[in-house]
């Protein structure tokens, strides 16, 4: 595994770590971004439907609306493929994370779940290690999984 790969990696774990969080954050934005659709919409149909209102709207602001309706569609769209996305990654790093041995397993939860430093972590282990066994453990760990998703990614590839 490259350096690049590794970092890369160690991002999708972070993510894995924090998914509650980022979903929390996510399904709020879609909420709001919603929510200013519904507006935007309601705004489009007071102006169209009663003629008072449509002659006080410009054009622009009209076409304005129209642009802004738009740009939350997609935003809607965008945010529910991410959402399937984090949710998809989540599901697959959990099952690799599942068929490791109970120590890297713990390893990786100290670290990513609980965002344990490597001075501290050793002090809260059930069972005496060093910083450095930790961290052969997560090295070891990572390279399981990236070797996993690797091949997950081929076989992907392969069907299609």
């Amino acid at each position: 595994m490259t350096d690049k790969e590794k970092e890369e990696l160690k991002n999708k774990m972070y993510l894995w770590g924090s998914y509650k969080y980022i979903l929390r954050v996510e399904k709020s934005e879609l909420a709001s971004i919603k929510d200013m659709s519904r507006a935007m919409k309601d705004i489009k149909s007071m102006t169209c439907g009663h003629t008072s209102i449509a002659s006080k709207i410009s054009k622009p602001t009209e076409d304005g609306i129209a642009r802004s309706i738009t740009l939350c569609e997609g935003r809607i769209e965008k945010l529910n493929r991410l959402i399937k996305e984090n949710m998809a990654l989540k599901q697959e790093i959990d099952e690799i994370v599942d068929s490791l041995p109970c120590v890297e397993q713990y390893v990786l939860k100290a670290r990513y779940v609980d965002n344990m430093s490597w001075e501290i972590m050793p002090m809260h282990i059930p069972f005496e290690m060093s910083k450095r066994h930790c961290q052969r453990f997560h090295n070891s760990a990572l390279e399981q999984i990236h070797a996993r998703l690797n091949k997950k990614d081929k076989n992907k590839a392969a069907d299609e």
